[in-house]
């Protein structure tokens, strides 16, 4: 009895270990139902193109006191009614050279009046699930913003200089968007409408990588240009005492204009009005090359369109597929075309000079997360990481051991058991048949 005891129990615990690890921990390595993050970056010195400023031709505050920002200076007359500090109020006019009078919509500033340069800057991001949500795929919301700590009012709505909120279905396991037109990307521009959320199918990663990430280049979605591109493996590290891959994609220069366009285009007929408002933000037209600081003819009239590049690192959790750090080396600017984009963006000592004088920066933003949102990222991160460990492997072996231990001991046990029986048996017969004999005989004598 004691060696079935033993068998039952090593059987029990050698199939507990592997549905551990053949169905429990399988069913374990999908993204929780309960997501909810938030991530903040740390707060660094970059720049932004002031679009309202732009748009209604009025020097940004930081820039009023510049004399090219100034009326006067800018209508090319020197002796000006302007204030003496050389900016004019919205209703006052200047006078040009020739005597007449011309108000605020006839001078042409140049562009870095409407540029505020090293001013701080942070991003966040929340992501939390929402529906659709099943046993199968997971949606995620992504609420991010671009903001100036130095004009954040009460309800932080002063500071924005960007935002987005992007909706995308994936599947639970993989990480990948499901083949539907399900995703939306909704824009929202300082000065513009909100851009109308219209569904697409959506190609790569973005928010989180697939369980047991491997060491290979994945696609990877931008949610600035609307464009898929590879993200590269870059090698083995560990942040925060945390095994992780690194990840980095180089993006750009890309046409914004175009690829947001193009995108529109192909899931809608014709644009409306929301979207041709945030368009606008991404072109430039009827100023002079002399405005945006250009070579050539001062008086020449350019067609601008914003560029965009990014070099973009992520650190993933190979076992869970969880992103746990991250920073992004953000930077948008006009230009005439193509050529003209990336022949700017890779002339090293023209960039320089723009980083210091900008005369064509949309925005530049570099910066990485914050340490609250690492630590916050790193524990939840390991606490999953622990929980696998725990359940696929420490206690499928010490199961697998015990019951390999026990069905053996029952085993032998049984064996010992079973031959004891046999000897006890087999003597009592003999003793039995050599009594029986040596009496016959006997008896017979």
């Amino acid at each position: 009895m004691p060696a079935l005891v033993l068998v039952g129990l090593g059987a029990f615990l050698i199939t507990i270990a592997l549905a551990l690890v053949f169905f429990v921990v399988p069913a374990q390595k999908k993204t929780p139902l309960d997501i909810n993050t938030t991530t903040v970056t740390e707060t660094t010195q970059g720049a932004v193109l002031v679009g309202a400023a732009l748009a209604g031709n009025s020097p940004t505050e930081l820039n009023s006191t510049r004399p090219e920002c100034s009326e006067g200076d800018a209508a090319g007359d020197e002796d000006t009614d302007a204030p003496g500090d050389g900016a004019a109020g919205d209703d006052e006019v200047v006078e040009t050279q020739d005597g007449a009078e011309a108000d605020d919509a006839d001078v042409q500033f140049p562009v870095t009046c409407f540029i505020d340069n090293d001013i701080p800057l942070y991003s966040q991001r929340r992501v939390q699930a929402v529906e659709p949500s099943d046993a199968e795929v997971i949606t995620f919301q992504a609420a991010q913003s671009l903001l100036r700590e130095d004009k954040t009012g009460s309800d932080g709505v002063e500071g924005l200089v960007n935002a987005s909120i992007d909706r995308v279905t994936v599947d639970r396991v993989s990480a990948e968007p499901i083949d539907e037109a399900v995703s939306t990307l909704q824009l929202v521009a300082t000065g513009a409408e909100d851009s109308a959320p219209t569904g697409f199918v959506r190609n790569g990663l973005q928010y989180k990588f697939p369980f047991d990430t491997e060491q290979r280049d994945y696609d990877y979605f931008d949610a600035s240009t609307f464009t898929t591109n590879p993200i590269s493996f870059v090698g083995e590290t560990t942040v925060g005492g945390i095994d992780a891959y690194e990840f980095r994609q180089e993006l750009g220069p890309i046409d914004m204009w175009s690829s947001i366009r193009d995108h529109f285009a192909s899931i809608t007929d014709g644009y409306d009005p929301a979207v041709e408002a945030v368009l606008a933000s991404y072109r430039r037209e009827g100023m002079t090359a002399g405005q945006w600081g250009l070579e050539g003819d001062p008086e020449r009239e350019v067609d601008m369109r914003r560029y965009y590049t990014n070099t973009r690192t992520v650190y993933v959790n190979p076992e869970t597929g969880q992103v746990i750090n991250g920073n992004e080396n953000i930077y948008q600017f006009f230009a005439e075309d193509q050529d003209e984009a990336e022949a700017f963006f890779n002339d090293a000592a023209g960039m320089e000079e723009e980083k210091a004088e900008p005369t064509r920066t949309a925005v530049r933003f570099e910066s990485g997360w914050n340490e609250e949102t690492k630590e916050i990222t790193q524990s939840a991160a390991q606490e999953t990481a622990d929980t696998l460990n725990t359940f696929g492997r420490i206690l499928p072996a010490v199961l697998g051991v015990l019951g390999v231990l026990a069905l053996l001991g029952g085993i032998l046990l049984g064996a010992r058991s079973g031959a004891g029986g046999r000897t006890t048996r087999g003597t009592r017969d003999t003793r039995g048949v050599r009594g029986d004999g040596g009496a016959g005989p006997a008896t017979r004598a």
